[in-house]
């Protein structure tokens, strides 16, 4: 079961790096990169469900809940990141 739950953590950061380098790689004007504050809003609040739900399963099966913290902890930050910079963020 802990290997399962790695693999979905380590599938879950290569997702979010490989969207991140292709983000990054997507200039603007001038070259600069183009960043949508609301998708890290959005990303932020997808995973702060979805890292308590991890730890909800994590205590039924007896597994230590810290596994699931750093995922918490991210959608925590992306949600911030998103909410400061409200002014910024780009319609659908």
């Amino acid at each position: 079961m802990i290997v399962v739950i790695a693999l979905v953590i380590l599938t879950i950061a290569i997702v979010v790096g490989i969207l991140a380098i292709w983000t990054s790689r997507r200039g603007g004007k001038e070259g600069k990169p183009v960043v949508n504050y609301r998708t890290f809003f959005i990303l932020g609040i997808a995973l702060v469900p979805f890292s308590i739900v991890l730890m909800v399963v994590s205590f039924i099966f007896q597994i230590p809940f810290y596994i699931h913290l750093p995922l918490f902890a991210l959608g925590i930050i992306y949600s911030i990141i998103g909410l400061v910079n409200r002014d910024k963020w780009k319609a659908i």
